[in-house]
């Protein structure tokens, strides 16, 4: 449930940082048609990056923007490997061998992780409701997983399981921006780490060395729109609000991304979801709407 004290502004920041997220799974689902997956990663971000610390440069200033990053380097350096470079590189290898659609369903448990290290770093209690939930999408998220059996040698599993390390690394790295984000501004924050991540995965991209690159322009309009859209702006929106809400609270809306990506899949894609996957991501749901809000809609419902 939204909270009711969220305003116009940033219910709407988050719904277009969803929406852009979103359409970011089938995008990438394209783009490595034409690009193997770190290089992908490392070419939309370096783009991203270079934009974001232009725009803070603008608008902090060259010398006042190069203290703060040596201020808190380590902390934007390890932002830039987990927050980017990780989940990024171990997202564009699962969607290799997965769909579009799924990859975003498996995603959609990270607010699980994110609540047990809530607990864990920024002290927010663990109740009944959110261990019960936190199962309940643990449960989801296997057999969205392994929907064709447990199989080391079948792609398809492997996949979703680079996809669920994706969301393990951003589940991490939230924790960390919340605390960040308590003595950065968010587009800093942002800028840092993705001009920092893209480092990581050129530093990375040589073990692609001799895979096709190609830059059609089909190809180079969806890395402009991977970069600018959910590269670039989502992140700013989503840590304008994350700045001054519960990392729990605004991880709700999460719960929309496959929802959208989906849609978007199934149109541009044409893929295919069963009702048995639709299932298996209702739990994960589920689960994650218990685990987070399940003790507060209790507390409601008894008019405590």
């Amino acid at each position: 449930m939204v909270d009711e004290k969220y305003s116009p502004l940033a219910v709407t920041a988050l719904l277009l940082a969803v929406i852009m997220w979103a359409s970011s799974f089938p995008l990438l689902k394209l783009a490595l048609n034409y690009m193997p997956p770190v290089t992908l990663a490392a070419v939309r971000y370096s783009i991203a990056g270079s934009i974001l610390v232009l725009l803070i440069f603008a608008k902090f200033g060259t010398v006042k923007s190069l203290q703060e990053l040596r201020g808190d380097w380590k902390i934007l350096t390890f932002l830039g490997l987990v927050g980017v470079a990780l989940p990024n590189a171990t997202l564009n290898i699962g969607l290799q061998s997965t769909t579009a659609s799924v990859s975003s369903m498996i995603q959609a448990c990270g607010p699980v992780f994110t609540v047990a290290l809530a607990v864990v770093f920024l002290k927010e209690r663990l109740g009944g409701a959110k261990i019960a939930g936190t199962i309940l999408a643990i449960v989801g998220t296997l057999l969205l997983i392994s929907q064709g059996g447990v199989d080391f040698n079948n792609s398809t599993f492997v996949g979703n399981l680079f996809v669920l390390l994706s969301a393990m690394f951003y589940s991490i790295s939230g924790v960390v921006t919340k605390k960040a984000l308590e003595r950065h501004h968010p587009l800093t924050i942002t800028g840092w780490n993705i001009a920092i991540g893209s480092l990581f995965l050129f530093l990375f991209s040589p073990i692609e060395f001799g895979q096709t690159v190609a830059f059609p322009p089909d190809m180079i309009a969806i890395l402009l729109i991977l970069a600018v859209f959910p590269g670039c702006l989502a992140f700013l929106f989503y840590n304008y609000v994350l700045q001054k809400k519960e990392l729990s609270s605004i991880s709700f809306f999460v719960y929309l991304i496959p929802v959208f990506s989906t849609i978007i899949s199934m149109a541009m894609l044409g893929e295919v979801v069963t009702a048995e996957t639709v299932l298996f991501a209702s739990l994960v749901i589920a689960g994650v709407a218990l685990a987070q809000y399940g003790r507060a809609t209790l507390r409601r419902i008894r008019g405590r």
